[in-house]
């Protein structure tokens, strides 16, 4: 767990000082459950937080919220003009932006408060009871109730390659300093820095900060500057842009690519059913296409419906289990969906019988083992199959996906 401490001096007016990309919050409405993703790839979800007997100031944490991630934004991309943080964004009835949760928790202020360090552990236990546990997610949370300690800006923890992982900052808590600074550093835990390895952790007590500039934006206290004049890795050689072995942040999952083009992964449905992906991105009960980063790995899963089943997929998948997609080009995925119950007819031409098992019934479960057997009468003969059923063995056995229907042709010896 990693804490960002306040230094008092030199901190005045910053922490309310918009800044020049300050235009509040484009939503509309106050939710508590996660939106509907306008963006693919892991991403940034913002929550607002409150204690169970804390006051609601959505309206203004929300558009604090909405300041602070675009100003993240702009630092990020002036560091690295090839990546940036991929910020969670819903689609509202006149914008696309920041989604912003409103999180109420089980717990009083006092409680979270008097939990000391276990403080943010009892934020985020509380937080994943609500559903805030998606493993592509990061969860920037800004909590409005007392803190446990004053002196302590932010808090994070979270691990390079999974997730969730929760940036918290305290927003009553060092009144002086600057919240988006806060947040960037936070967030940069969330994403695993500081990661073993890198040569200038200021200590072993203390190896989630770097001490080899006081301009670093994970260095462990706040510089007194505000976020505009902090550095993503001083000389690049600790935890972003490094040439070292260890796990480097900039390959972070969460963060988006700027210096490529973005891939189109188009989703196409035969029949009823739902297609998603385990990274945010793709939900789709119809034909949907999505754009996602150059070399994306993601996860398809199919399911049908009440009254549909999954049968397979064909295209950039294939199979019956869940396909793994790289999005190196383009792709297409075509899910084939097919009933759960299908209709069985068997027919004869000449002198015999076709007999079933299981027992032939006008439907039978779809996808279940199915053996027909052509039965000739005396002086009779089975010769052939036509319809579901091919061939002359008296002895069949029909795909059972879809609708089976086959006649058996009897002649006289």
């Amino acid at each position: 767990m990693r804490r960002l401490v306040v230094l008092a001096a030199a901190l005045a007016a910053l922490w309310a000082s918009p800044g020049a990309w300050a235009a509040g919050w484009c939503g509309s409405g106050v939710a508590t459950t996660d939106r509907p993703d306008a963006v693919t790839g892991a991403q940034v979800h913002a929550i607002y937080a409150t204690p169970a007997d804390g006051p609601d100031n959505f309206a203004a944490v929300a558009n604090a919220l909405a300041d602070d991630t675009a100003a993240i934004d702009v630092w990020w991309r002036g560091q690295d003009p090839a990546r940036t943080l991929r910020f969670d964004l819903a689609t509202f009835p006149t914008c696309t932006g920041l989604d912003v949760t409103s999180a109420r928790l089980s717990l009083t202020g006092a409680t979270v408060a008097s939990g000391g360090s276990g403080a943010f552990g009892a934020i985020v236990g509380s937080l994943g009871s609500l559903g805030y546990f998606h493993p592509f997610k990061r969860y920037l949370v800004y909590y409005d109730g007392p803190p446990f300690d004053p002196s302590v800006c932010g808090t994070a923890s979270g691990q390079f390659d999974r997730g969730p992982s929760m940036a918290v900052v305290w927003l009553n808590a060092c009144p002086d300093g600057p919240r988006d600074y806060v947040a960037a550093h936070e967030l940069l835990h969330a994403l695993g820095a500081l990661p073993a390895g890198a040569p200038h952790a200021c200590s072993v007590r203390d190896s989630g900060h770097v001490c080899d500039s006081p301009l670093d934006i994970l260095q462990p206290r706040l510089s007194g500057q505000p976020l505009t004049s902090e550095l993503l890795d001083v000389n690049h050689d600790d935890y972003y842009g490094h040439a070292g072995p260890w796990q480097d942040i900039q390959d972070s999952i969460w963060l988006r690519r700027l210096d490529a083009p973005q891939q189109r992964l188009s989703i196409v449905l035969r029949g009823s059913g739902r297609v998603t992906s385990d990274i945010p991105g793709v939900d789709c009960a119809a034909a949907c296409g999505t754009e996602w980063d150059t070399d994306s790995l993601l996860t398809l899963s199919a399911e049908g419906t009440a009254r549909t089943r999954f049968i397979r997929w064909s295209g950039a998948c294939s199979g019956v289990d869940d396909c793994v997609v790289t999005l190196a080009g383009a792709r297409t995925a075509t899910a084939i969906f097919g009933a759960v119950r299908i209709p069985v007819r068997v027919s004869t031409t000449g002198r015999g019988r076709v007999s079933c098992t299981p027992r032939c019934s006008p439907s039978f479960s779809a996808g279940m083992r199915l053996t027909l057997r052509a039965v000739a009468v005396s002086g009779w003969r089975f010769v052939r199959w036509s319809g579901a059923c091919k061939g002359t063995s008296p002895v069949c056995r029909p795909a059972t996906n879809f609708a089976v229907s086959a006649r058996a042709t009897f002649r006289r010896r």
